[in-house]
């Protein structure tokens, strides 16, 4: 039986939207963040991000071939800022920031319509334990991104790549959320928005229960051929409870 739901955050709790328009918006905010903490770079604000933001792409790229996160200091002064004449120690000590920047301003994000009713379902009505399992550049955005949408108070526990070290796709990052949960993998079930980490992934790390949701990213990320199937594909996140509720009932 089913005794937890684990979810992904960007794309499946929330929808997101990228564009030109966020891609400009976040080389001002870098370049913003920089000013405030005194910090000096021989480039204007477009010319910078031109570089800096290629970099994180390169470093996207290879963390999901390596399947493993950086921390934030890692990622913008070893990746990021590569090449570019800066106080490193300074860039260091705000790379939390800048992180947290480049995850809410490159992306417009808003909570799922349902997803609130969708969350109390599951643990008022279903009793379940949920939580988060996201792949994140940044140690704390999700945190409060989950308080501004006053859903937080519904999970248990977040488990996030940026703080374990492994990305989905890798098995481990899975394993560690149900060791959390003190749960088997065949108990738990996992919702995302791709083949490629979110069915790829718990598939191999033995969830009971996948479901699939598309978002903006999907077909970004799900480049290829993937020999795996989700147990639902679901167009409203409420699904999820009511599949699930079904399920129960089905057992009695």
């Amino acid at each position: 039986m089913i005794k937890a739901v684990m979810f992904d955050m960007g794309g499946t709790l929330e929808d997101l939207y990228s564009d030109e328009k966020n891609d400009k918006a976040t080389a001002y905010a870098l370049d913003a963040i920089l000013r405030k903490h005194g910090i000096e770079v021989p480039y204007e604000a477009e010319e910078l991000w031109k570089t800096v933001g290629a970099q994180i792409q390169e470093y996207k790229k290879h963390s999901e071939q390596t399947q493993i996160e950086l921390k934030p200091e890692e990622i913008w002064c070893d990746w990021g800022f590569r090449g570019i004449p800066v106080d490193r120690e300074k860039l260091a000590e705000i790379s939390e920031e800048i992180a947290h920047m480049w995850e809410t301003t490159f992306y417009d994000r808003k909570l799922r319509v349902h997803v609130a009713e969708m969350l109390k379902g599951l643990k008022e009505d279903l009793g379940l334990h949920v939580s988060v399992v996201s792949n994140t550049g940044s140690l704390f955005q999700v945190f409060s991104t989950l308080k501004e949408y006053g859903v937080r108070q519904y999970f248990d526990e977040i488990t996030l790549s940026s703080i374990v070290g492994y990305r989905k796709p890798h098995p481990n990052i899975f394993r560690i959320a149900c060791n959390q949960a003190n749960l088997d993998p065949a108990e738990c079930a996992f919702v995302g928005d791709t083949l490629s980490r979110d069915v790829v992934g718990p598939r191999r790390a033995g969830f009971g229960r996948i479901f699939k949701i598309n978002s903006f990213l999907t077909a970004q990320k799900d480049i290829g051929r993937f020999d795996v199937a989700p147990d639902y594909e679901i167009t409203d996140i409420y699904d999820v409870y009511t599949l699930l509720k079904k399920e129960r009932e089905q057992l009695i």
